[in-house]
């Protein structure tokens, strides 16, 4: 059986120095591969730390789920790459901190030896059927160093901190080869859309492949491209906030009930920004004296790089600002910024998460934030706190229902912290719901196996011919052709009506049943209307309009005349729902506020009010996803508009179409078809040269031969063709 070889800087444990036996580390790519379930053997690469012995590993593998290996590095080398070119150069580089950039030659050729190390060590341990997990910025170019040694293994990356814009990537002297060498992996994934389109850019700009959001073609491969957010082992955090140490802690701080709490959890690290948190607290105990003495923020800075210049300089900033504020607003029984540089206890954490009024996250920029997405989960159910958040995190991707800043604006940033000290309870319980929803479906270990699938699953895509007319132009030559008996294919949402954000409140608008009504009274117009709606929905909303419908894409039919309900759907649906809605269950659980509809005989995973961007890429991967995993069944996978949809191969437009002219439309003498979305398609295609097909929308490739540029050019079309 293939394994799953995960590679990383380091090797997930550490050594205690308390006890000198190895302890795992804490991290998300550490939680997320201890939760998946698989049958696969995981193995581990990953450098050492120079005190770890041989003999410490074999004794801690014996009790791990996985096993591990790695290169051998000198600590010279290994200080050479790390510190000089990882922290010194990549780490401020990916995170927009140009100005501290110490690049020199020989530490990119520390870092390359490194990068060859590990491609040579995973060729010789990798087996055929090896599937490569490369994390992080730290291995760069491996996917190259480990393709031109082993071409038969599949190699995907991930990175876990932001990717910056072209015009910032672009200064680094290295660019071009790490560009190069990381297009070799067959998948490269990402927290963010931002960060995808930055690195797409960034690889068509300086480069010059052609780069899309989906895959970047390069001379010697296709490589994909996703949005894999992490997440965290969301039941064991509930866990832990539940314990009775977690109650014990909160006892002994024992935190004045009229005291409002700010919380903030953040490694030392100018990437943080907290003294931009720290002058923006400032600006609220200036602008809000009522609560001078009422709150309290309380920021843990966790030790980090504590020798090098920079984090020096950044800690005597921040003591400076925490000891300006409690200089000015200290009072005898009040600190107003309880500053507490260290770590602290799980308990200690789990007990500062469920105390506090607000968790405060200002980051200039982070790869995610998984703080946030742990405090979330922790809260209170009936009475939780507000997660004041950055807009330059990953996380505000994914938590839709946050209170959202620019830390950089210090006055709009102070206003916030008053917005969420005063938010109501319904207010607050409405957002928390929202987010913990999504975390309880959505955990550490969804994410790692969604990148593991998407690395392993076959390539699929769908080509449409390009549009040949524009309607604008036509309508005087249309108008001549509404001859004796005309036909008229409708499509309904995005149509007929516009589409919403809620799906259920679709309606037709009074002018647009008034001209349908007027159509249907005309003998030579008979419309059929062609939906993926179900039968309940469009009877309502097509009442008084006497016209054929055709429902679920036809698999369900209504001949109006003799008011009789038709099934034409032979295939049974019990065999690929189960499969289907497990597909789909694993995007609802990813995309915010995404849903599954279940129809008669279709399935429609809807992401209409979820963060666009990443909810649209995803939908491309779902699609991608079902294709390969209903290809046994008898059904048809699709995508409209902020949809995708299985559904039984009979509930087809262009099937219903072919049924319907064969029965029903004899003495037509020409037919229109009208659609917006790809489900059309499959009418447009059947109708091709037997009807005049129009797409709404002109900036898809359509089989049809004419495109309106908006749906509320649809009723002046049908107004001025058949009124």
């Amino acid at each position: 059986m293939a394994r799953w070889i995960i590679v990383s800087n380091r090797l997930p444990f550490s050594l205690d120095a308390r006890t000198n036996k190895l302890k795992q580390s804490s991290g998300g790519l550490v939680t997320a591969i201890n939760g998946i379930k698989t049958k696969n053997p995981i193995h581990w690469v990953g450098s050492i730390a120079a005190n770890i012995k041989k003999d410490q590993i074999e004794q801690y593998q014996k009790s791990s789920p996985y096993s591990f290996s790695y290169p051998k590095i000198s600590e010279s080398l290994y200080d050479s790459y790390y510190n000089n070119f990882c922290n010194d150069v990549l780490w401020p580089m990916l995170h927009y901190e140009k100005e501290i950039i110490q690049y020199q030659s020989e530490y990119f050729d520390d870092y390359k030896k490194v990068n060859r190390l590990f491609a040579d060590h995973i060729a010789k341990i990798a087996k055929k059927g090896d599937i490569i997990w490369v994390n992080d910025f730290h291995l760069f170019l491996l996917p190259k160093y480990l393709k031109e040694k082993r071409k038969d293994l599949k190699v995907g990356f991930f990175l876990h901190v932001p990717f910056p814009s072209s015009e910032v990537y672009r200064e680094l002297p290295c660019r071009s080869e790490i560009l190069e060498s990381l297009l070799y992996a067959d998948l490269i994934g990402f927290h963010d859309f931002a960060y995808l389109r930055h690195f797409s850019s960034s690889v068509y700009n300086i480069l010059g492949y052609d780069a899309s959001l989906l895959d970047i073609i390069t001379p010697h491969k296709k490589v994909r491209l996703g949005v894999f957010p992490v997440s965290i082992d969301t039941q064991d955090f509930i866990k832990k906030s539940k314990t009775k140490s977690t109650l014990n802690k909160i006892k002994d701080f024992n935190f004045p009930k009229e005291m409002k709490t700010i919380l903030g959890v953040d490694r030392l690290d100018y990437t943080k920004g907290i003294p931009l948190k720290l002058q923006a607290f400032k600006k609220f105990l200036e602008d809000n004296p009522k609560y001078q003495g009422k709150v309290q923020l309380i920021q843990i800075a966790v030790p980090s790089r504590t020798e090098v210049p920079e984090y020096i300089k950044l800690r005597h900033e921040v003591e400076r600002l925490v000891s300006e504020i409690n200089g000015k607003y200290s009072k005898i029984n009040y600190t107003p910024v309880k500053y507490i540089f260290n770590s602290v206890s799980v308990a200690e954490l789990m007990a500062l998460y469920k105390s506090s009024d607000l968790l405060f996250v200002a980051s200039k920029r982070d790869g995610m934030n998984l703080v946030c997405l742990e405090y979330i989960v922790t809260q209170d159910e009936k009475n939780p706190g507000v997660v004041l958040l950055s807009e330059f995190a990953g996380a505000a991707q994914t938590l839709s229902h946050a209170l959202f800043i620019n830390p950089m604006d210090i006055v709009g940033t102070s206003h916030k912290i008053k917005v969420g000290l005063e938010m109501n309870v319904h207010e607050r319980l409405e957002r928390h719901n929202v987010m913990k929803d999504y975390l309880k479906h959505y955990t550490a270990s969804i994410w790692a196996e969604s990148f593991i699938n998407q690395l392993t699953s076959r390539e699929k895509s769908d080509i449409n011919k390009k549009i040949n007319l524009s309607i604008e132009t036509e309508q005087a030559k249309l108008k001549k052709k509404v001859k004796n008996k005309t036909l008229l294919f409708l499509d309904f949402d995005g149509t007929l009506a516009p589409i919403q954000n809620n799906p259920s409140a679709v309606k037709l608008d009074a002018k647009t049943k008034k001209l349908l009504q007027k159509m249907t009274q005309n003998p030579k117009c008979e419309i059929v209307l062609v939906t993926g709606r179900d039968r309940k929905f469009i009877s309502q909303a097509m009442q008084g309009i006497p016209c054929y419908l055709a429902c679920e894409h036809g698999a369900s039919f209504f001949d109006y005349q003799k008011k009789k309900w038709r099934n034409l759907t032979a295939s049974k649906r019990k065999p690929w729902v189960k499969d289907a809605l497990e597909i789909m269950g694993l995007y609802q659980k990813r995309v915010p506020q995404s849903f599954v509809e279940k129809k008669q005989y279709a399935l429609c995973w809807h992401y209409r009010r979820s963060p666009e961007s990443f909810a649209k890429l995803q939908a491309r991967h779902l699609y991608s996803d079902l294709i390969d995993g209903m290809k046994n069944y008898p059904v048809t996978v699709s995508s409209g508009k902020k949809i995708v949809e299985v559904k039984s191969l009979e509930a087809n437009k262009g099937y219903f179409c072919e049924w319907f002219l064969e029965r029903y439309a004899k003495d037509h003498v020409e037919t229109f078809a009208i659609g917006d979305d790809k489900t059309d398609e499959d009418m447009f295609k059947v109708l091709n040269k037997r009807a005049h097909t129009i797409k709404v929308g002109s900036n898809t490739d359509s089989y049809a031969d004419y495109y309106l540029e908006d749906q509320a050019d649809v009723f002046g079309l049908l107004n001025k063709l058949f009124s």
